[in-house]
């Protein structure tokens, strides 16, 4: 296929995710539903198959160097081990053999590198179920969460960070007459503007979100012209494995050298996280993961380009609702999605002690709660809807620190308790925890962040308290969402004006089937950048631009 009718294919889809960054309106490129009517009858069932043909050998698909030595230690919070060996490649090979592959890859026009890397999605595509079961038993997310999260959710993100690559990297004019006068005269110079990566990106993944998390900082770094080496975490590789897979075979298949962008497999005891992060060829990093390690990166790879989407403290504040059955059952599904293993994950429920308004009066505190816990309760205890939306618990020290807040001595509004999955008797599961807290007396605790399942209702005074505080935890411990239920428009003015200003979003009243844990590509910006929770932002113009510099050529005469 040539470059042209490579560039043609795709032009429609680039331009249409150009469009959709621009405006922030809706655009999906890839059907978010695992339907059979969209994807193939047969597809699910296909991939499944494919997925289970994976188990207990070598994985052999990646088109990369490696020095002879397999290794994997993926076991699935469902309770059985993978046993998936993956070859590995060191890191000094690593590096060379990508930094080749960006000698080539840097000289091609930006919209053949997005020709090519919409090229290299739509094939990855096709094995959106392989992917999805991958997920699903690495990290313990249901599995409809697990399509979404790594199939066409991840892709749009990445996609738009491809159309957001494009937008920066035609932002200015490639070359100019440049003319000054000078009394009676002139002088012309004529100028060539070259943009020019920074170096190997590296991204470091996460355990919850594989791809979710790390396609945004891979694409970025490829569309600017930078070659990528992914480092997954060493519990959940093999659906990064099959994304990588597909994508240097797509690149192989189009004579370009496939090592672009590289698997860096790794165990536990070996990591590799530093070696790769601190290694002088990498000046590129994004990290995903606690806010503890991504602080410790921030601060010692002083003169690198850092991104790191961190944690925070996620906080809700009820004021007032127009329909308590609608708010409920909302917040009952975002309390327990993925059993509190998001990123925007809610985990403060501030209730002011004058209660929450309804159109029927108020509720008091008390019988607030109850009515949410009641949703939580029905939720979790229904056969059908509960496993799959709570999934499994990814980390064994996630339990262990349910435990640990348990033993804090707050009063247990409602107790953690394990769930039998009904297709995985061996899964590790727990429901939410909601203990009770009081503002200011258990701030040390309410005011950071407790990965997990794990809830505080924060008794305030009054709403305006809660405004106050939470825009002071914005401040100090950062955040990726905040929510706010009011049907007093002043009050609701007030406390966007107030935790904005502080650094997050904020979504107001979310009722019916949208939640605050969800982000939608090309419209939602995806961490703020200005709070603790993290530097970074899926996908604004600084997520890009800081990946390449521009340099000039001029010439006289």
């Amino acid at each position: 296929m040539s470059w042209e009718t490579l560039v043609e294919k795709h032009t429609v889809t680039v331009q249409a995710a150009i469009e959709a960054v621009r405006s922030r309106s809706f655009f999906a490129h890839w059907v978010e539903v695992p339907s059979g009517k969209v994807y193939g009858e047969t597809a699910n069932e296909d991939g499944r198959r494919r997925f289970e043909g994976l188990l207990g050998k070598p994985f052999p698909e990646l088109l990369q160097v490696h020095d002879g030595f397999w290794g994997g230690h993926e076991v699935s919070p469902y309770g059985l081990p993978l046993k998936v060996e993956y070859p590995r490649t060191g890191l000094r090979e690593a590096v060379e053999q990508a930094q080749r592959a960006q000698q080539q890859w840097q000289r091609l026009p930006v919209r053949q590198r997005a020709a090519v890397l919409v090229e290299a999605l739509e094939q990855a595509a096709a094995d959106f179920f392989t992917i999805a079961y991958a997920t699903m038993y690495t990290t313990g997310q249901g599995f409809v969460m697990s399509f979404q999260a790594s199939g066409p959710h991840a892709f749009d993100r990445a996609l738009e960070a491809v159309a957001t690559g494009v937008l920066a990297l035609e932002a200015f004019a490639p070359e100019a007459v440049w003319t000054k006068p000078l009394g009676k005269g002139e002088v012309t110079v004529r100028k060539r503007f070259r943009a020019i990566p920074k170096g190997l990106g590296a991204v470091i993944g996460c355990s919850t979100f594989p791809l979710w998390n790390a396609l945004p900082g891979v694409f970025a770094n490829l569309i600017t012209g930078n070659a990528c080496l992914w480092k997954p975490h060493p519990a959940v590789i093999l659906p990064v494995a099959l994304f990588v897979a597909r994508f240097q075979r797509s690149l192989d298949a189009l004579g370009l050298n496939p090592h672009l962008l590289v698997l860096l497999s790794c165990t536990p005891e070996q990591p590799l996280t530093w070696e790769v992060a601190e290694h002088s060829a990498v000046r590129i990093v994004d990290y995903t993961g606690s806010p503890a390690f991504g602080t410790e990166l921030e601060r010692r790879l002083g003169g690198k380009v850092v991104f790191t989407e961190k944690a925070g403290v996620n906080s809700v504040i009820v004021h007032s609702v127009a329909d308590v059955g609608a708010v409920v059952e909302n917040l009952a599904f975002s309390f327990c999605l993925y059993s509190g293993q998001m990123c925007t994950a809610p985990q403060n429920l501030f209730v002011p002690e004058e209660g929450v308004g309804t159109g029927n009066g108020r509720l008091t505190p008390e019988e607030f709660v109850q009515r949410l816990l009641q949703a939580i309760d029905a939720l979790v205890q229904n056969p059908k809807a509960g496993p799959p939306t709570l999934g499994a618990i990814q980390n064994e020290r996630t339990l262990q620190r349910v435990r640990e807040v348990e033993a804090l001595g707050l009063p247990v509004l409602r107790a953690s308790t394990p769930i039998q999955h009904p297709e995985f008797p061996e899964a590790r599961t727990a429901t939410p925890l909601f203990l009770e807290a009081r503002w200011k007396e258990h701030r040390e605790l309410y005011g950071r962040e407790w990965f997990g399942p794990i809830a505080f209702v924060v008794r305030v005074p009054d709403a305006a308290t809660a405004v106050a505080e939470v825009a002071d935890l914005v401040r100090s411990a950062g955040a990726l969402v905040t929510s706010v239920y009011s049907t007093d428009p002043a009050f609701r003015e007030q406390a966007v004006e107030s935790i904005t200003a502080a650094g997050a979003p904020v979504a107001l009243n979310f009722t019916g089937p949208i939640w605050i844990n969800q982000s939608a590509a090309y419209s939602d910006f995806h961490g703020a950048g200005v709070n603790p929770a993290g530097n970074a932002s899926f996908t604004d113009l600084a997520y890009v631009t800081a990946r390449f510099g521009i340099v000039h050529v001029r010439e006289v005469g």
